[in-house]
């Protein structure tokens, strides 16, 4: 039961967080198991409400000396109004994900001379079961009613890039199939067999749904208007596709989608049907994680299952990553445009890919980074007339780089372009993939170049940022002055640390030691200002020990360097570290971690303390309380009537923190149980899971102490490692995996 999500009854309608996500990176569906009437609401990555638009302000270079002055003054407001009057674009937003459209297949069983429409008021239902299953990414939904035996099966494959969907009874029915689009599409008509929804153009990606359907030899297909109909067939298969324009090989979307279409029903359902499980077992079955039976453990093991599950279903190569809500959104105008907020939420999706063995599910953030660079550069000299490439808070499809809106806590942030360019980093660190390091070497020297023209002497004569901000905090003056745009956090250093020592690590890897951005770095690296720790034990989250607006805020910014950086280590850092143990209790007591992805952050920071019984009881939470009944991950909302918000880097955050409490490698040193819970010790077992340096590694323990493991190169040659077992650091040759050729 751990790899799967089961139901007793239809999901409401209503209630979005009942249904079931298949996804195959580009495609998402989310389906209800409705009876009579199936729906899948449906998803397309690239369906959003606007193209690309300039947002620079074209005037903001020679305002940004008073910005800085006003900061080091002590004066936050001013500086926070001429943010606003000549920094920002507040009134041109970037555009907002969107839904493709909505599926519905109405059901009617077939009597001579007649059909009767079942209704969920009037129709006997038992026996229902509807459930997705992870390990294979799969739907079904199997019921009786009126004595007959009704099942349906979905699923939405990568290699043939269409949504299938049977549905079989034991007597023949007829069945009307819809799409839909809340009166925001151009067109659906059925023609040739086809039903095709048509919309966007006119500055945003022009899109198109469509589908075909097959019968048994005794069905009949008719199409007319708006939908498609099927008569006399035990049973319908279902092939749908959907498309924009964003993508150079559809510039006709409905083309592209016809193509698909045309495919799937020569392939058959069967063979599709095998291919796609096939696709999914071989990345899915490369990791696993046993632990002791229980119902608290098997809710967390069944969580990261779904985690994995969900890395797979919403981000492959090829397509764009996963955005806030991954791949499945169903209003018109989300929460947070459903976008890509790169102040954490975005760098959370990707943090279980790399130990958790799905390293190509990586390759969309990087793909993304890569389209962001000639806009970032360009941001970089238009905003602040500088040289390298910035990005701020948010992004979009199109790789927009100029700070979004004007929301003084956030806006201004610089650091999302920095923080992206470090996945590139974690990706070679795992893969030691030299060839992918030199591809993006170019796109980490423009990141780090920016920091020497933007980074500013501080009145201690230090270097910092500013203006900045700690996303996406609020900070009291001595003077009592509220303010959010401020100079040199924290966290801002520590990435820029990160991404330097990075940048020189690779370079000395790839033979570009005489890197010129490089040499430009290293003589101010040591201006850097140092952690600060204040009078209550706490790491300090500003240069100045300011009292904050809100103590228990859900970002935690300034213990970036313990996770997900590696500046801060208990073993290496020991001071830093019970700086940031108080600040973690500081922030827990005057309530932090009130949203999923909050908690998700806790329990990584926690694993990296060795903090066990915290984090374990932080997942709990999570799991119980920050959930929706189908696993996704909630914000919720402290304004009455609003609905808790699906997020889903709470869901992969989780997925990240369950995986880091089980091995770590983040020092140069493989260490096996880092942060084992009581619940956990008894018996237990790891297969699959990647650590830095290019290695995976399989490992069983009971009683709390490993008795077994294997450490395998994943470089394609004998390697070797380090690894902390049982409080003993040993010294282990990997040999190459056996499976590295096939993957």
């Amino acid at each position: 039961m751990n790899h799967r999500i089961l139901f007793h009854a239809p999901a409401d309608p209503n209630v979005w967080t009942q249904a079931l996500p298949l996804g195959n990176g580009s495609l998402g569906a989310m389906v209800y198991g409705t009876v009579p009437c199936e729906l899948i609401q449906l998803n397309q990555e690239s369906v959003w409400s606007a193209g690309y638009r300039n947002r620079i302000n074209p005037d903001a270079p020679s305002y940004l000396p008073a910005v800085r002055k006003l900061l080091f003054e002590g004066n936050p407001e001013g500086a926070e109004q001429a943010v606003y009057e000549h920094l920002l674009n507040p009134f041109v937003r970037m555009g907002n994900y969107e839904p493709l459209c909505d599926l519905r297949i109405h059901t009617r069983r077939t009597i001579p001379h007649h059909s009767v429409l079942f209704s969920a008021e009037t129709t006997d239902l038992s026996g229902y079961v509807r459930e997705l299953d992870f390990s294979r990414s799969l739907y079904s939904c199997g019921y009786d009613a009126e004595g007959v035996h009704y099942a349906r099966e979905a699923f939405v494959s990568w290699p043939h890039q269409v949504l299938a969907l049977r549905m079989t009874s034991e007597v023949p029915l007829s069945l009307r199939v819809e799409l839909s689009r809340e009166n925001a599409c151009d067109s659906v008509r059925a023609e040739g067999g086809f039903l095709t929804l048509r919309g966007g153009g006119g500055g945003r990606p022009a899109f198109a749904a469509m589908l075909m359907i097959q019968t048994d030899p005794e069905g009949r297909v008719s199409g007319a208007g708006c939908c498609l109909t099927a008569d006399h067939t035990r049973t319908l298969t279902l092939f749908l596709a959907g498309r924009t324009d964003f993508y150079p090989d559809s510039p006709d979307p409905a083309a592209w989608c016809r193509e698909k279409l045309e495919h799937a029903a020569a392939a058959g359902y069967q063979k599709i049907r095998s291919q796609h499980i096939q696709d999914v077992i071989r990345l899915y079955n490369r990791a696993d994680i046993t632990l002791p039976d229980g119902e608290d453990e098997n809710a967390l093991l069944r969580y990261f299952h779904f985690g994995r599950y969900l890395s797979i279903a919403s981000s492959r190569p090829g397509d764009l990553p996963a955005n806030l809500q991954g791949l499945w959104n169903r209003d018109m105008r989300p929460a947070w445009g459903s976008g890509y907020t790169i102040n954490i939420n975005l760098q959370m999706n990707y943090w279980p890919v790399e130990t958790g063995n799905l390293s190509e599910c990586h390759l969309p953030l990087m793909d993304l980074i890569r389209r962001m660079l000639p806009h970032a550069l360009e941001t970089a000299r238009g905003l602040y007339g500088c040289r390298g490439a910035v990005a701020f808070h948010n992004t979009d499809i199109y790789g927009d780089c100029a700070p979004h809106e004007a929301w003084m806590p956030a806006s201004v942030w610089p650091m999302g372009f920095a923080w992206l360019c470090l996945h590139i980093i974690e990706h070679y660190r795992y893969t030691l993939d030299a060839s992918f390091a030199s591809q993006y070497f170019d796109i980490l020297e423009q990141a780090s170049l920016f920091f020497v023209d933007f980074l500013t002497p501080a009145p201690d004569g230090t270097l910092v940022t500013c203006p900045s901000t700690s996303p996406e905090n609020t900070y009291i003056t001595d003077e009592g002055r509220k303010g959010t745009v401020c100079w040199g956090p924290a966290m801002d250093l520590q990435i820029i640390r990160e991404l330097w020592g990075g940048l020189r690590e690779i370079a000395e890897a790839i033979g570009r030691a005489n890197s010129p951005v490089l040499r430009e770095i290293l003589p101010l690296m040591d201006r850097l200002p140092k952690e600060k720790i204040g009078s209550q034990g706490q790491l300090l989250e500003w240069q100045r020990e300011y009292r904050e607006w809100e103590p228990g805020h859900r970002h935690i910014s300034h213990l970036f360097g313990l996770y997900p950086g590696s500046s801060i280590s208990p073993e290496r850092t020991p001071a830093l570290a019970k700086a940031a143990a108080r600040t973690l209790e500081m922030r827990l007591r005057n309530g932090g971690g009130q949203v999923g992805w909050s908690s998700a952050w806790l329990v990584c920071l926690q694993a990296r303390l060795g903090n066990a019984e915290e984090a374990r009881n932080t997942l709990l939470k999570l799991v119980k309380n920050l959930s929706a009944e189908n696993l996704f991950d909630l914000h919720p909302f402290s304004a009455p009537g609003i609905p808790p918000v699906f997020q889903i880097d709470g869901n992969f955050g989780a997925c990240a923190g369950i995986m880091e409490m089980l091995v770590q490698s983040q020092d140069g040193v493989i260490h096996l149980l880092p942060a084992l819970p009581r619940a956990w010790k008894k018996k237990g077992a790891v297969r699959g899971l990647r650590c830095r340096g290019g290695f995976e590694v399989d490992f069983e323990w009971l009683d709390g102490r490993i008795t077994d493991y294997h450490l395998r190169s994943v470089t394609g040659q004998e390697r070797t490692a380090i690894v902390l077992v049982n409080g003993i650091r040993e010294t282990v040759f990997a040999k190459p995996a056996d499976h590295q050729a096939a993957d």
